[in-house]
């Protein structure tokens, strides 16, 4: 029962300070039963019981209201937006870049495998000897090789870019 009369007060006292702002004063009577009552006016000359003056601060706890420009909003929002679509741009960008990197990968192994044939020029021997490559074509195959090499490393490249979101 105490509870109820606590919460009721609190809510009656939170009606005064919300509602008459401008009535700065309070009274806060407990009665011989300890039954807690705050109101705006002082309690009656018979009462029994204990009253107190109390003062609210109508300042306290009060937010005050901030009067922004809407361009200043509006120059906020364009700039993320702004930062946002360069993010996008960027990983746009770096993703063009995989796949830049990958079709190299494809094109190199594609021109390894149509270099293994010989060109001519390239191997020795003949019909009665057996045939051999030349130092030439092992160069060209290993170029090739290394051409393919150089394709996945720079694919690996652009992924880390990617991953960390930096063109660097």
């Amino acid at each position: 029962m105490r509870n109820y009369h606590l919460i009721h007060s609190v809510l009656v006292l939170v009606a005064f300070s919300v509602t008459q702002v401008d009535a700065q004063t309070l009274y806060k009577h407990v009665d011989k039963d300890g039954k807690v009552t705050y109101s705006d006016k002082p309690p009656k000359e018979g009462d029994t019981g204990k009253a107190t003056k109390v003062t609210v601060d109508t300042t306290a706890n009060v937010t005050k209201h901030v009067n922004k420009d809407s361009k200043g909003n509006a120059q906020k929002f364009s700039d993320v937006k702004a930062r946002g679509d360069a993010r996008i741009a960027l990983r746009d960008k770096l993703l063009g870049d995989i796949k830049l990197a990958e079709k190299s990968v494809e094109d190199a192994n594609k021109a390894l495998e149509d270099g293994r044939q010989p060109l001519p020029g390239e191997t020795r021997g003949g019909a009665n000897a057996p045939m051999q490559r030349t130092p030439e074509y092992h160069e060209r195959i290993a170029k090739l090789e290394g051409a393919v090499k150089n394709a996945e490393a720079n694919v690996k490249r652009a992924e880390e870019r990617y991953q960390r979101g930096s063109p660097d």
